[in-house]
């Protein structure tokens, strides 16, 4: 993957992101909890993926995303922990929420999602796109 096909892939990718988080929204506008919360997870999965494609790296599998987040971004120290720790917990609320029928989602449980997912979203986009020093 050379630097064209980084940017490009990321950038998709993050575009990706927004476009679930948006979607995430709707769904929790419209009083569906489920919804909002898988949601909600595959914004932050295609953020996680736009940093990792920033880097030439390509995950396949979800654990491929946690795996090289955690090893290019966590242990250098640009992304926090905990917030990398998100996309496991939200991968198993995705997958309660959509394939568990006895699952309970209430809506302030999905509106975290969102809340989580929307910091994930800004922090992904400052380390792929920083702002510049301000030079005064």
């Amino acid at each position: 993957m050379n630097a064209e096909n980084r940017a490009g892939n990321s950038g998709a990718e993050l575009e990706r992101a927004r476009t679930c988080l948006r979607e995430a929204r709707h769904l929790q506008e419209a009083d569906l909890p489920y919804g909002a919360a898988s949601r909600a997870y595959y914004a932050v999965f295609h953020a996680a993926r736009a940093l990792l494609f920033s880097l030439g790296l390509e995950p396949t599998s979800h654990g491929g995303v946690v795996s090289l987040l955690g090893e290019h971004f966590v242990r250098p120290g640009r992304l926090d922990p905990q917030l990398a720790r998100l996309i496991s917990r939200m991968h198993a609320d995705r997958h309660d929420a959509d394939y568990l029928v006895q699952a309970v989602f209430t809506t302030a449980e999905s509106a975290k999602a969102i809340a989580d997912a929307e910091r994930f979203l800004e922090t992904a986009a400052q380390l792929l796109h920083p702002e510049p020093a301000n030079e005064s």
